[in-house]
């Protein structure tokens, strides 16, 4: 009987412990993924070795067709270049243009709140100040024309 006990417990111990050979076959794993490895760097490496190439390539011709065709390509350039300003300017500028009164009216005085007729009369006041500038070339215009 303890013959059939000392059995078991040395089949658990190579269970628990992976058998008599899991340490050589972990070596062997290990070093058939660092092979992996080497191999794909190497694949990797092959990869962007042709991609230098192929835009050096394309390089050499833009600047060949660029070298026979000057004007064309400033004009194209100065384009490119304007559109892009455009675009970028529209995204990166102010949604809202700020008043002169939001620049320069103190937040307590722009924050009061007037009646309905004094808000009208100013509003009154604004277009008035606005339009200016054609009452002032109307009148002038019509004195101009009398001499």
């Amino acid at each position: 009987m303890a013959s059939g006990n000392q059995g078991r417990s040395q089949d658990q111990g190579r269970h628990r412990n992976g058998g008599a050979g899991a340490g050589s076959r972990g070596r062997e794993t290990t070093s058939n993924v660092g092979q992996r490895v080497q191999e794909g760097v190497g694949q990797v490496r092959e990869g962007v070795d042709t991609a230098r190439e192929e835009l050096a390539r394309r390089y050499r011709r833009a600047e060949g067709m660029m070298a026979r065709n000057p004007a064309p390509s400033v004009l194209i350039g100065f384009g490119v270049g304007f559109g892009l300003g455009l675009v970028l300017t529209s995204l990166l500028g102010e949604r809202h243009r700020e008043t002169w009164a939001e620049r320069y009216v103190p937040d307590r005085l722009r924050s009061l709140s007037l009646p309905d007729s004094v808000q009208d009369t100013l509003d009154q006041i604004a277009e008035s100040v606005r339009n200016l500038p054609d009452a002032v070339k109307g009148h002038l215009s019509s004195t101009l024309t009398r001499r």
